[in-house]
């Protein structure tokens, strides 16, 4: 994965929690989708130190 890819999915996953967040605070959905998009946040985060600093 490239590291402008790499980036846009961070920061759009990024948005997507933080929009969500304010649009429907306090319910089921928004700790669901928060939790999903937190995964996959770690998820970039894992795969960037594990891969990315092999390719420097």
């Amino acid at each position: 994965m490239s590291a402008s890819t790499r980036w846009t999915l961070f920061v759009m996953l990024l948005t997507v929690n933080v929009v969500y967040q304010l649009v429907y605070p306090n319910t089921w959905h928004q700790i669901a989708v928060s939790s999903l998009t937190g995964l996959g946040l770690i998820g970039l985060l894992i795969e960037y130190l594990a891969r990315g600093r092999r390719e420097r």
